[in-house]
């Protein structure tokens, strides 16, 4: 009788093991479709029913159990996901895949050490179980351990390079580090790097600044370095053509370096086939960069006189464009060619075709130039023309932009001539719900009335040329995406991007804020960043935008911190004293150079250490722009009490996080104006970067 009962036991646990994995297959199969973009809910609830169902037959099996604590994370019930995942690991201490999950979870509740722990002993007993690595090189950076981020990045991309999170992460860690010192293996892996596609080269600025200074001996005094050193360096050619410098001591080489080519060009008009990348190079940085560098008087009496030649001989004389190559590219490296005398002669389709200036050894260096200059401009140009714009007095889209506003017409005209920023990469991110990344940053937030909402309607007010309109498009599922700007051409940008990006859940229109309250829709999300302290009235906008936002729905704002703008605030003042006195307006180039040099009386680090100093859109928009405003947090307090709005939390960068809790305590307790207001005052500069925050209509504190 015993043996006979013991030997059904063992066929009843034979059975239900069959049983048991049969529904964890199941569940994991429900538990992927699921995290598709626009699954259906129910297809969650059967994986965790089947789940349920496998751990009821198992209570100790630790795949069950950590399959249920997964499906509880991404149902966001962290609390229910951690004991699940406590349970799992009291069976077995030593799984990978449940410290793996136990990491994830904590780092769903903000417990960084925790996750630290959990993927470090992940990792330790797998290297291959599960992405413990890449995790943990996530937490690292979350934590603010650049450096052990960086180091454990690198190690990953030697062999996961095509890993679109691992690629980016690697980069987003490398713009918190300096070199210490020159490196040959660094410099190596940098330079393959600025090989990798669909990132942010500008992210390796910082790095291949440091390390640039160090490899050519850079001192405030002098390079002493030969010319040819320089031009042949491959680290400095490669990353010219990546993104812009932010560096004066790089800033002033790059100048004398344009310098000595322009006098050694002009004496036969011909670039030595050696200085010719070099050349080309330094005509893609000052295309970057806008032509921000000053232009002495007598490289401007040279290049006047060189315009005016390349204009006689390709009016007169039969030419080719290899005959004029060399000085058309010493020409570019200080002059936009689209605004040069000789824009005209490349808007040729036939003779002037990407395709033609390619085909040629002594001609294929200006294509890049070319392209960017003038085909992305008339293309531009074109795209403009055509974007619909809001009228209110119509009640409709047309394409005759009216607005009415004398600020709004200014700031319009600005960003016309200089669309901000131009940018090249919207970075990478897993697409994941807006909500849940909502809620992660304030967990306090009732999004109940959200709930079963497949798309939540989002209007970016004062989008400029799209990249935050573009990566909320990308980065989130649940979204359809209008995004609005004063700016024809900023907007033409825009949508060459959202192209590019293959971006179709996003429409653009031409609009003044003051002018849109009218529009025959209301929008879950808005998103104004950086926008309202450049309006006349900035009250004023807010209203406008307040009415165009569901009862339920929320703001996410962006405005200048006063504190933080001090040295801006006083320069500003300074060029506004002097055209009071003179009636003159100052050279925008000349004023910068002045500030480079320290010849203007005062303390401006602040100003030339930003990395807006080094464009002339981006300096343009923080040292000239024809409207700010700046404001406190009382001041911020005021604005929304005035437009019955509620503060529901800012958005801290990590060390303005860090101050907060080391002089009040964790934020999401205590996420208050006036504790910001507090902390500010000891930490002026921690909001260089504007102040980020949510708020939400007043009447809706009970229903959110």
């Amino acid at each position: 009788m015993t043996l006979l009962q013991t030997n059904n036991k063992l066929d009843t646990q034979s059975t239900d093991w069959k049983s048991y994995s049969l529904l964890i297959e199941e569940a994991q199969q429900c538990f992927a479709e699921a995290q598709l973009p626009n699954a259906d809910q129910h297809i969650l609830q059967q994986a965790k029913e089947k789940a349920t169902l496998a751990n009821k037959l198992n209570p100790t099996g630790v795949k069950g159990l950590n399959l249920l604590a997964r499906i509880e994370l991404f149902r966001g019930n962290l609390t229910q996901a951690q004991l699940i995942i406590q349970r799992a690991l009291s069976h077995k201490p030593e799984s990978s895949t449940a410290l793996y999950s136990a990491g994830h979870i904590a780092l769903a509740q903000g417990d960084l050490s925790a996750a630290e722990k959990h993927f470090s002993a992940s990792l330790k007993i797998s290297k291959v179980a599960t992405r413990a690595a890449s995790s943990l090189a996530y937490t690292f950076l979350e934590q603010g351990k650049y450096v052990e981020a960086f180091q454990l990045y690198q190690e990953l991309i030697k062999t996961q390079a095509n890993d679109a999170h691992i690629k980016n992460k690697l980069f987003e860690s490398a713009s918190y580090i300096n070199a210490d010192f020159y490196s040959k293996e660094l410099e190596t892996h940098v330079l393959r790097y600025l090989d990798f596609s669909d990132v942010d080269h500008s992210l390796l600025r910082n790095l291949v600044t440091t390390l640039l200074h160090h490899k050519l001996q850079m001192t405030q005094a002098s390079t002493p370095l030969e010319f040819d050193q320089i031009a042949n360096d491959p680290l400095l050619l490669k990353s010219l053509n990546k993104f812009y410098f932010c560096d004066a001591l790089l800033e002033r080489l790059f100048i004398s370096l344009r310098q000595t080519l322009l006098v050694n060009t002009m004496q036969d008009m011909t670039i030595p086939s050696n200085h010719l990348e070099l050349a080309k190079s330094l005509a893609v940085q000052a295309q970057l960069n806008e032509y921000v560098w000053p232009v002495t008087q007598d490289e401007h009496n040279i290049i006047g006189g060189l315009e005016t030649l390349l204009k006689q001989v390709t009016e007169q004389t039969q030419w080719q464009l290899a005959d004029i190559a060399p000085a058309v590219l010493m020409l570019t490296q200080y002059k936009d060619l689209a605004a040069s005398d000789v824009a005209e002669i490349f808007n040729d389709p036939h003779t002037m075709s990407l395709k033609v200036i390619n085909s040629n050894p002594h001609t294929q260096y200006l294509a890049d130039i070319v392209e960017y200059s003038i085909h992305t401009r008339n293309d531009e140009i074109r795209s403009a023309q055509k974007i619909a714009y809001w009228s209110p007095h119509k009640s409709t889209l047309n394409v005759a932009p009216q607005t009415t506003n004398t600020v709004s017409q200014r700031v319009q005209a600005q960003y016309e001539e200089n669309p901000y920023p131009r940018w090249k990469d919207i970075g990478f991110n897993t697409a994941s719900s807006y909500q849940q990344a909502l809620i992660k940053n304030f967990p306090q937030l009732n999004l109940t009335n959200w709930q079963g909402k497949k798309k939540l309607n989002v209007l970016v007010a004062g989008c400029g040329t799209g990249r935050q309109a573009i990566r909320l498009a990308s980065y989130f599922n649940d979204l359809n995406v209008m995004a609005i700007d004063l700016s024809g051409r900023s907007l033409a940008y825009a949508q060459q991007q959202a192209k590019k990006y293959k971006v179709e859940n996003i429409q653009f229109i031409q609009a003044d804020i003051l002018e849109f309250a009218d529009f025959p829709a209301l929008f879950d999300v808005i998103e104004c960043s950086g926008v309202l302290h450049h309006m006349e009235n900035p009250e004023q906008g807010l209203q406008s935008l307040s009415a165009l936002l569901s009862p339920t729905g929320v703001m996410k704002i962006a405005l200048y911190s006063e504190a933080a703008r001090k040295q801006v605030i006083a320069f500003r003042q300074l060029v506004a004293n002097n055209k009071k006195q003179t009636g003159d307006n100052l050279d925008q180039r000349l004023l910068r150079q002045a500030l480079l040099m320290k010849q203007i009386p005062g303390e401006w680090q602040d100003i030339t250490n930003s990395a807006d100093f080094y464009s002339m859109s981006n300096c343009r928009d923080l040292l000239f722009h024809e409207q700010e405003h700046q404001f406190t947090p009382n001041k911020i307090a005021d604005l929304l009490s005035n437009n019955q709005l509620d503060f529901i939390g800012m958005l801290p960068t990590a060390r303005a996080q860090l101050a907060f809790e080391n002089a009040i305590g964790p934020v999401s307790k205590n996420n208050t104006l006036e504790n910001w207001q507090q902390v500010e005052q000891d930490n002026v500069d921690i909001f260089a970067g504007m102040y980020q925050f949510y708020c939400r209509k007043k009447s809706n504190i009970k229903i959110l």
